[in-house]
């Protein structure tokens, strides 16, 4: 073969680059593959997260309002309430994420909230006082209770 005409064919570069081009746009694709695929699980977690808050919410609050009805029933009707308790379990992370719930006094809100921007609130009335507080998830069984030297309650970690 000659020289000369081996310097003047370029079939090899054509290959060569073709085939450099096709593994580019196939890691290329590839990449916005995993990305779009790892956003779509990162934004499903956050509704799951935020739906589950809603149930924890709204039962919390049912609760609360559960031990407030019974004290003032029980008030209403000549009796006298010195302790009530109600112990109930809370899961300890949702989505395998732990989370906070802070229970206000003014308003009456539960603001449950995770790390990854998942956050609802819950609202609830009661007549009686409620000792603000802010709870790490962790424990998993908890208590309301009723103190009636201060008239007020109380939720604490068991």
């Amino acid at each position: 073969m000659n020289s000369r005409n081996l310097i003047k064919d370029d079939n090899a570069v054509s290959i060569s680059i073709g085939y450099i081009l096709m593994f580019a746009i196939t890691v290329i694709v590839i990449s916005v593959t995993i990305i779009s695929f790892y956003s779509l699980t990162n934004s499903n977690e956050k509704a799951a997260m935020t739906a589950t808050f809603r149930l924890i919410g709204a039962g919390l609050s049912n609760k609360i309002t559960t031990v407030d009805t019974m004290v003032n029933i029980t008030n209403s009707y000549g009796g006298t309430v010195n302790s009530l308790e109600y112990e109930f379990p809370m899961s300890a992370s949702v989505a395998d994420r732990s989370y906070t719930v802070n229970i206000t006094n003014s308003p009456y809100q539960i603001i449950l909230q995770s790390d990854n921007g998942a956050m609802t609130t819950s609202s609830f009335n009661i007549s009686t006082n409620f000792t603000p507080i802010q709870i790490y998830s962790g424990a998993e069984n908890y208590k309301i209770s009723y103190n009636k030297s201060g008239s007020s309650l109380n939720l604490v970690e068991q």
